[in-house]
C-alpha cells in the first residue's frame, strides 16, 4: 500500500528562497574575492610607479642631465611604467623632478638635491697661499684638516694665546694652491640669476603689498616678485616663490617665510627672525642677532670678477652674535685684489650647523659645526689685522649629521628636503 503525504506549498517557496539566498552570497563572495584581487593588483601597481619615482631620482642624481629639458628614463625594468625626468636649479641646489606612469596611474615627487658629505669629510680645508697657520686664543679644530704646506702653529693675540693641548684635534693633511671646485653647472646658474633683474613678463607675478600672505607649490610654476627696495615686516611667503630687487631686501622677525629664494644686492635679515630661506646678494648680506635659519637655508654673496671699493671695511656676510644658520654660508669672488679685511665674518656666540665656503678672507669667531674651505682666515683685534690668524674660533667636524647635504662641489649627490 503506496502512502502518499503533500508538501505545503509554503515549504517548497522557503525552499526555493534558501537556494537564492545561498546562491547570492556565493555570487556576493566571488564578487568581493574578484574585487580584492583587482584592488591587489592595482594597489601594488600603485606602490611599484611610486617606487619608480623614488629610482629615478637616485638614478638621475648621478647623470649629467640637462637643465630643464624633460627626460624620459631607462630603469631597465620592462614593466610598463614610465618615468620622466626634470632637473633645475632651486637658489644653491638642484631639483628633480620625477613623474612616473602607469596606465591611468600618475605620480609626480619633487626633490631639493645638494652635495653629499665625503667619508670622513675634513673639519677645514685651508687653501696655501705659502705662509702657515696661526691659532690662537679658543679657536679649536676637531676633525681632520687640510693645511698649508708651512703647517699650522700656535699664537697668541693681544696676550691671548692658544689654550689647548695640540693644534689639530685630528688628522693632517696638505692641502693644494686651490680650492675644491664648485659644481660648473651651479656656478652659471647663480650668476644667471644674480644678473638678470629684468622682469619676465611671461611668468605668474606677486605684486608686494604689506601683509602679503602667499603660498605656491613646487608642482606648479615658479612665481615671482620684482621691485626695487623690498622690507617684508609681516605676512607670509611659502614655497615655490623668488623674490628679486634692485636695490635691497629687508625681512623683519614678523614675516613667515618658508624655501622662498630672495635676490638682491644687498639682503638683510633682522633680529630675531625664524625660518627657511635662500638669500642671494651681489655685495652684501647682514644676519640679525639671535636670528635662527632652519635647515637648509643659504646665504651667498658672488662678487665674480667685480673688485672690491678699496675703503670698504665691513664684511660682505656680516653674522652677528646669536644668530644660527642651518646650511650654507658661501662667498665668490675671482677677483685678484688683495683686500685687508674679512669677506665673511662669524661673530662670537653665533652659530653654522653645516659649512662654510669662502673664496677670500674669513673671520671666523664663533663656530661651525661641520666644515670650512678658505682661502685664508683674517683676524681685526684692536685696531690690528692679523692674516691667517685663526682667533676664539672653533671648528668641529664630528657634530654635523651624516645625511646633511649641501653646496654643489664635484661629488656625489643626496637629497636634502622633499619639496611640497
Amino acid at each position: 500500500m503506496r502512502l502518499r503525504k503533500k508538501v505545503k506549498a509554503g515549504a517548497l517557496q522557503f525552499v526555493l528562497f534558501m537556494g537564492a539566498v545561498i546562491a547570492v552570497l556565493l555570487m556576493t563572495f566571488v564578487l568581493l574575492h574578484n574585487i580584492h584581487q583587482l584592488f591587489d593588483k592595482k594597489t601594488t601597481k600603485v606602490v611599484e610607479v611610486v617606487k619608480k619615482a623614488d629610482m629615478g631620482i637616485q638614478y638621475a642624481m648621478g647623470q649629467n642631465l640637462q637643465n630643464n629639458v624633460p627626460t624620459t628614463l631607462g630603469l631597465g625594468l620592462d614593466d610598463g611604467i614610465e618615468v620622466t625626468m626634470t632637473k633645475s636649479y632651486w637658489g644653491i641646489f638642484e631639483t628633480y623632478r620625477a613623474e612616473s606612469k602607469f596606465k591611468k596611474i600618475q605620480f609626480s615627487k619633487v626633490a631639493l638635491v645638494g652635495g653629499r658629505l665625503e667619508n670622513d669629510f675634513p673639519a677645514l680645508y685651508l687653501k696655501d697661499n705659502d705662509r702657515p697657520m696661526i691659532i690662537a686664543g679658543s679657536a679649536k679644530i676637531t676633525g681632520s684638516a687640510y693645511l698649508p704646506k708651512q703647517g699650522i702653529r700656535p699664537g697668541g693675540i693681544s696676550g691671548r694665546f692658544y689654550q689647548f693641548q695640540t693644534p689639530v684635534y685630528g688628522s693632517t693633511h696638505e692641502s693644494s694652491k686651490t680650492l675644491p671646485q664648485v659644481d660648473g653647472g651651479f656656478k652659471t646658474n647663480l650668476k644667471q640669476m644674480m644678473m638678470d633683474d629684468k622682469v619676465n613678463s611671461s611668468v605668474e607675478q606677486l605684486r608686494f603689498k604689506p601683509n602679503l600672505v602667499a603660498a605656491n607649490s613646487f608642482e606648479s610654476p615658479t612665481q615671482f616678485m620684482y621691485g626695487d627696495v623690498l622690507r617684508f615686516s609681516e605676512g607670509e611667503l611659502k614655497g615655490n616663490i623668488v623674490v628679486k630687487a634692485r636695490g635691497s631686501i629687508t625681512i623683519g622677525k614678523g614675516c613667515a617665510i618658508q624655501d622662498v629664494v630672495f635676490v638682491a644686492p644687498k639682503i638683510m635679515v633682522e633680529d630675531g627672525f625664524t625660518g627657511r630661506l635662500q638669500a642671494l646678494a651681489t655685495e652684501e648680506i647682514q644676519v640679525g642677532k639671535k636670528a635662527y635659519l632652519r635647515y637648509p637655508s643659504a646665504l651667498v654673496v658672488d662678487r665674480g670678477d667685480e673688485p672690491n671699493p678699496k675703503n670698504r671695511r665691513i664684511p660682505h656676510i656680516l653674522i652677528q652674535d646669536g644668530a644660527i644658520i642651518n646650511g650654507v654660508v658661501g662667498y665668490f669672488g675671482t677677483h685678484e685684489d688683495n683686500v685687508l679685511y674679512p669677506q665673511i665674518k662669524v661673530s662670537e656666540k653665533a652659530l653654522i650647523q653645516g659649512e662654510v665656503y669662502c673664496e677670500k678672507a674669513l673671520e671666523l669667531k664663533g663656530t661651525v659645526l661641520g666644515k670650512v674651505a678658505t682661502d685664508s682666515f683674517i683676524a681685526m683685534e684692536n685696531g690690528s689685522i692679523y692674516q691667517n690668524h685663526l682667533f676664539n674660533g672653533n671648528i668641529d667636524a664630528t657634530k654635523l649629521t651624516a645625511e646633511y647635504g649641501g653646496l654643489l662641489l664635484n661629488s656625489d649627490k643626496t637629497v636634502v628636503k622633499w619639496m611640497y
